[in-house]
């Protein structure tokens, strides 16, 4: 199976690189080798590459390069067959240093998308159209998306044969609406760099790089943002884990075992964000609750259950202050509520309980089981859903039970191999 998705894939590369080497042949026949023209072409590729070289990682090792707005500018300034020729260069020597393989299909999807984006540009007509007319936007626009299309088909087929993520789940799981935006965000800077050049020249696009810098410097500022945001709370969290030893390490694992749930589930990326805050702190709460209880190694009495049992409503109080995690509050609420109504603070049943809520609250109870506590041994992989499929029969997602024990099997299997 390996040796034919490989077949497949080595095959898929050469067409796409075939086609953007083929594309870059044809485009030297329509460029104007004039002095100013190849200055210009110079000046458009060398600054693309350099923003090329600094891109700025989204989630899940996404990127994107705040370089569409010169190549762009270049697709309006020029012609699709200029703007093809600085998206191979730039994209071709920012990677120059991966295999040569990576470098010309890297060179080849952005030749091919902006070209592609160019020739629909021509044909809505946005060439012979001001940017002071509404359809020239209009051009833009439907333009834009087709690059976004092309570009997300391209590399979307690569994910696929590499990973077996289909298109539909690329477009749901990598960010893409994000990205998607992004590219219009983009356009503004853009049509700035149009209007630069066409009233001073390349000198003025030179001086707009530094603008640019500050754009791409604000877009990085909102990424780490995100990952701040994260790292603060796993530092809270590891804090929290230091109290009690035999829980150290618990709500990364359920984190990371609700993020392959939610995976499979195709959850979006801002559901998927809130999902991993709620799972990294769903036990925030019992930081009110005395340690003397939380490791006490014998069977809690009523009034110390009562007290563990308020540590989802502690920290929904917490969480609840905090404006980003608003939508991870009302998860961490609802992770002991069970399908069956049988849980707590609520008394919650069935599609009452979010989604994610009755994720973290699977994946918790499955960690528990299965890691050693004061009072008892872990169980066995086995043993902790034969409890949970059997001693709390109905308590959970059956849908979710199912998905859990399919990874679970999965790892399993990547562990001995």
């Amino acid at each position: 199976m390996e040796k034919k998705r490989n077949w497949k894939l080595s095959l898929y590369l050469s067409i796409v690189i075939g086609a953007g080497v083929l594309l870059e042949i044809v485009s030297l026949f329509h460029l104007d080798f004039s002095l100013s023209y190849l200055v210009s072409l110079f000046v458009f590729s060398f600054l693309a590459f350099l923003l090329e070289l600094m891109p700025v990682y989204l989630q899940e090792g996404v990127a994107i390069s705040i370089s569409f707005a010169l190549v762009y500018a270049a697709l309006l300034l020029f012609s699709p067959y200029f703007a093809a020729t600085v998206a191979f260069l730039c994209a071709f020597f920012a990677t120059i240093k991966s295999p040569y393989y990576v470098s010309l299909f890297n060179a080849s999807q952005h030749a091919l998308s902006i070209f592609l984006s160019g020739q629909v540009f021509r044909a809505l007509g946005g060439y012979e159209l001001s940017w002071q007319n509404l359809p020239f936007y209009g051009a833009a626009v439907v333009s834009i998306v087709v690059f976004f299309i092309s570009n997300t088909l391209l590399v979307g087929g690569v994910v696929y044969l590499t990973q077996g993520i289909s298109l539909r789940s690329f477009w749901r799981e990598k960010n893409s609406r994000e990205v998607f935006f992004q590219h219009f965000a983009l356009f503004p800077f853009s049509l700035l760099l149009y209007l630069v050049y066409t009233y001073i020249g390349y000198w003025g696009i030179i001086l707009f790089f530094f603008p640019l810098m500050v754009a791409r410097y604000s877009f990085k500022l909102f990424a780490d943002t995100k990952k701040n945001h994260l790292q603060l709370l796993q530092a809270l969290i590891a804090a929290l884990d230091a109290r009690d030893s035999y829980t150290a390490g618990h709500s990364s694992r359920v984190a990371d075992l609700s993020l392959q749930i939610a995976e499979r589930l195709h959850l979006p990326p801002s559901r998927r964000e809130a999902l991993e805050y709620a799972a990294v702190l769903h036990d925030v709460g019992k930081i009110g609750i005395q340690d003397s209880i939380l490791t006490k190694p014998g069977k809690l009495s009523e009034d110390e259950y009562s007290l563990v049992r308020k540590h989802s409503e502690i920290g929904y109080k917490i969480l609840g202050e905090i404006d980003f995690l608003q939508e991870a509050a009302q998860i961490v609420l609802a992770h002991h509520e069970r399908m069956d109504g049988s849980g707590y603070p609520e008394g919650k049943k069935g599609e009452e309980i979010p989604l994610e809520a009755r994720i973290v609250g699977a994946v918790d109870v499955f960690d528990a089981l299965t890691s050693d506590r004061p009072y008892r041994r872990a169980y066995s992989v086995e043993e902790a859903f034969e409890i949970m499929e059997n001693e709390e029969q109905g308590s959970f997602d059956p849908e979710i039970i199912q998905i859990l024990k399919e990874i679970v099997g999965e790892n399993r299997k990547k562990d001995v191999s």
